[in-house]
């Protein structure tokens, strides 16, 4: 057998082997046979993994759901009665009190629709695939089941209003567009936060700790932080029956619950522009610009503002591709015209994450029919195919607003 390219750089011979021929690195080399041609293939692994994924938790936080409903309908209208005002005058003790009309209850109206998703499994497949498909399938269905529900909830969680922006940094954000990069997730807006529920009256979730839901690079910087009032270490829990998926630990009046299924997004304050790009190789696309490998120091990421001449107007890039001479930017607006040599600049965003803070009732479900599996009928003439999917009948909405702060902030490791 002839030998080369083996690390130690001259080729060698082994007649030993049956011959054929080793071509490559000691490690990564291909052996082809010099008789039986075809014999010898490559072999796969039959046991096929799943993708990684973070365990939905989010739905866990609608603990508020119809209790009496009336009847179905497409929407359902809960109801929050107004306590009346205190009464601190003094009775005069031969006036009959005036009665005072109770007030109209407040409405949380849940909007319910159907959700689902389903596949197709055919016999073909079945009967030809290498894996055993079935399990494999049903396995797919119910986490897309359980991951889409979450971020329905997620949706609705995002639509409260009480917000409040990180202040480890030197700016004072105001929004979400004015959150910059060293606005990193501090305990004085876990405290704040806190402060804000307790003072709105909202009870605790978990005996006197409130939930919080925080992305793990936004946890990072929490708990990155030093002080005497900073992030401490969690005690341990007399009873491991009550950690939740992903809980870390209790800090500062809350129980956190690390996932990276929490909201993030590239829509933050606008950062220092890269070295802008004069040499341009190519036409654009109606969504694509060709530029040199060097062009912006390969520091160019998806989600930054790309702009220049004829380049769309707020032009974000959505995609990049390294090719072997030149680099290719694709963009979410159509160009006004031709790029060409034209000089390009980047500008990067923050990415902005949500942390959320709750205490009970904070969000509603209302379910009309649970999501489930569905199994499909076999209705082809010739019973090869059988679909799977899972479908539900629900909505999320804000129940108390007052029992919900979200926290915007950026994270030093994004």
């Amino acid at each position: 057998m002839a030998v080369t390219g083996l690390s130690g750089g001259s080729a060698a011979t082994n007649g030993g082997l049956g011959g054929g021929a080793y071509s490559g690195a000691s490690n990564t080399g291909t052996f082809t046979p010099s008789n039986g041609a075809g014999l010898v293939q490559k072999a796969y692994d039959r046991l096929v993994e799943f993708e990684l994924r973070a365990t939905p938790l989010l739905r866990s936080v609608a603990d508020k759901k119809p209790a009496r409903q009336a009847m179905p309908g497409s929407s359902i209208a809960l109801q929050i009665y107004a306590d009346m005002a205190k009464a601190t005058s003094v009775l005069s003790e031969e006036v009959d009190p005036t009665a005072v009309a109770l007030s109209t209850p407040t409405i949380v109206n849940i909007t319910v629709n159907e959700y689902g998703n389903s596949t197709l499994v055919t016999k073909k497949l079945g009967l030809l695939s290498l894996a055993d498909v079935d399990p494999a399938v049903a396995n797919i269905i119910a986490f897309n089941m359980a991951d889409s529900i979450d971020d329905l909830a997620q949706t609705a969680l995002l639509t409260g209003t009480n917000v409040i922006y990180g202040t480890a940094g030197a700016s004072t954000p105001t929004s979400t567009v004015t959150v910059a990069a060293e606005d990193s997730l501090s305990a004085a807006d876990i405290r704040r936060a806190v402060a804000k529920l307790r003072a709105n009256k909202t009870n605790a979730r978990k005996g006197s700790l409130y939930w919080c839901g925080l992305h793990p690079e936004v946890s990072h910087d929490l708990r990155a932080e030093t002080g005497a009032a900073s992030w401490r270490l969690p005690h341990e829990y007399q009873s491991n029956g009550e950690i939740w998926a992903g809980e870390i630990g209790n800090f500062e009046g809350a129980y956190f619950i690390e996932s990276p299924r929490l909201y993030n997004a590239f829509d933050g304050a606008d950062q220092t522009a890269l070295a802008t790009a004069s040499a341009v190789s190519g036409v654009s696309a109606a969504f694509t610009i060709v530029a040199a490998n060097a062009a912006f120091g390969g520091l160019a990421k998806v989600g930054d503002k790309i702009s220049g001449t004829n380049v769309g107007t707020s032009a974000r890039i959505t995609a990049i591709s390294v090719g072997a001479t030149n680099t290719t930017f694709t963009v979410d607006v159509a160009n006004s015209g031709t790029v060409g040599t034209n000089t390009l600049t980047v500008t990067p965003v923050t990415k902005v994450y949500r942390t959320f803070l709750a205490g009970q009732q904070a969000l509603a479900e209302a379910v009309v029919e649970e999501p489930h599996v569905v199994i499909g009928p076999v209705v082809d003439r010739l019973m090869r195919q059988r679909p799977i999917g899972w479908y539900g009948v629900l909505g999320h909405a804000i129940y108390r607003n007052e029992a919900l702060f979200r926290i915007e902030t950026s994270s030093s490791i994004a």
